[in-house]
């Protein structure tokens, strides 16, 4: 499951680069917000994914712990990575809550190759990722 949600983190970020790019930025505030969220909260989230000590491995692959020290290591990192998987799934949930205020305001949209596309990676993004952060059976010190 983290596998594809680090695929789709990446998916949104380069979709997101190339609309911008493309497009350019809006001048309203809600749009400015909602462009950081969308280049932001990805970065964010695959931080949080590929340096929780939590996990003790990468992308949910356990390692076999050398020492009583490296253990002790990954026990004193486990809280200041709950707060920051905290602090991501509150960063999820406020992109898919701009997302949907953003898809709402324009609708009906323009067809464009690409948008159903770029729509649902953008909402399925920020729900796996807060599903991978949440519901990990190694997170939160558990």
């Amino acid at each position: 499951m983290k596998l594809i949600t680090v695929f789709f983190n990446i998916a949104l970020l380069v979709f997101t680069c190339f609309v911008l790019i493309t497009d350019g930025v809006s001048n309203e505030a809600g749009y400015i917000l909602l462009a950081l969220l969308l280049l932001l909260v990805p970065i964010f989230n695959l931080i949080v994914i590929f340096n929780s000590k939590a996990d003790n491995g990468w992308l949910g692959f356990r390692l076999k712990k050398e020492a009583a020290a490296a253990q002790m290591k990954t026990d004193d990192t486990t809280s200041r990575w709950s707060i920051l998987k905290i602090i991501a799934i509150i960063c999820n949930i406020a992109l898919l809550g701009f997302s949907l205020w953003a898809f709402m305001i324009q609708y009906p949209h323009p067809e464009e190759s690409g948008l159903i596309l770029f729509t649902v990676i953008v909402f399925l993004t920020p729900i796996l990722s807060s599903g991978v952060l949440a519901f990990n059976k190694h997170s939160f010190g558990a």
